[in-house]
């Protein structure tokens, strides 16, 4: 079965490198909320997430 499409918006694949250790609280995290609202969520959808929270900040920041 082929991977849900989780973004409407077009879209740009990133190669990103992270530590071990990043990526093993990050998926355990991923883990827990998958858990806890029955929905999948992966790793990529928390980065996403904080990506998009990320540039709301500098937006703001900007804006002053």
């Amino acid at each position: 079965m082929a991977r849900p499409n989780k973004i409407g918006d077009k879209t740009k694949s990133y190669n990103l490198t992270v530590s071990v250790a990043d990526y093993n609280e990050l998926d355990k995290f991923a883990t827990r909320e998958s858990d806890r609202y029955a929905v999948q969520v992966s790793v990529a959808d928390l980065i996403r997430n904080a990506i998009k929270l990320y540039l709301e900040d500098l937006r703001i920041a900007n804006d002053e």
